[in-house]
């Protein structure tokens, strides 16, 4: 207990620092637009094109760490399969077309440019070789991906024996300057409720059940590209 006289004081000390703990946060928050608000970043920004995802984790042992070039995330890198990297471009390209105003310019437009390229020039970095294609074919920015694990669950929606693991990070590039103008990453490993009653609304919202490894790649997409800047 505080002594009587104290009490008066300990309540406004209290009181001042949630209000400038408040503050704080909410100068945070206003630091950047809302998800799908207008960012300034993207203000000149109109035509997209959009390279395939890259399969990071090959050349890599499972289990190992692996840094993500264009972001500098790191992940533990797993397994993936042929059409992993097809899946997650489809889904990005609908996620696209169906969500913001974006003029895109498809993968396939992008195919030859990156041949001729690597031809002139084989160890080229990536970073460059986006924004070489990018300018080559018009586009404003470059947006793309790498995925590092895309394991696919062992047993059935209700019972596994493991579940299914995603991981994979994603970039926009803006062509006249080269500045990485937004980048986002996905990292999760579906778990039991039974060992995070947290996530029972996660778990409610995905059908109270254990997702294939497709199903949570798009969940997180979904999740990731919610913060995906538009003009």
């Amino acid at each position: 207990m505080y002594p009587s006289d104290h009490r008066g004081s300990f309540t406004k000390a209290a009181l001042y620092v949630l209000i400038v703990v408040s503050l704080s946060v909410a100068g945070c928050a206003s630091s950047e637009p809302a998800p799908g608000a207008p960012h300034p970043k993207v203000s000149n920004v109109q035509t997209l094109l959009v390279v395939p995802f890259g399969i990071a984790s090959e050349g890599y042992q499972v289990g190992t760490t692996a840094r993500c070039s264009m972001c500098g995330t790191i992940f533990i890198t797993g397994p993936s399969a042929a059409g992993d990297d097809t899946y997650m471009t489809d889904q990005l390209l609908t996620y696209l077309r169906t969500k913001t105003d974006y003029t895109l310019i498809p993968p396939g437009s992008g195919a030859g440019v990156r041949a001729q390229i690597l031809s002139e020039t084989v160890d080229m970095p990536e970073r460059d070789l986006l924004l070489q294609m990018g300018r080559k074919l018009g586009a404003d920015a470059v947006v793309s991906g790498k995925i590092f694990r895309f394991q696919q669950r062992v047993g059935t929606s209700y019972s596994v024996e493991t579940p299914a693991s995603v991981a994979f990070s994603m970039y926009l590039l803006r062509v006249a300057d080269g500045d990485m103008i937004w980048d986002g990453n996905f990292d999760e490993t579906q778990r039991p409720l039974s060992e995070d009653l947290l996530q029972i609304s996660t778990w409610a919202k995905r059908g109270a059940r254990f997702l294939t490894a497709q199903e949570l790649a798009h969940s997180g997409l979904t999740k990731v590209m919610a913060a995906f800047p538009v003009p």
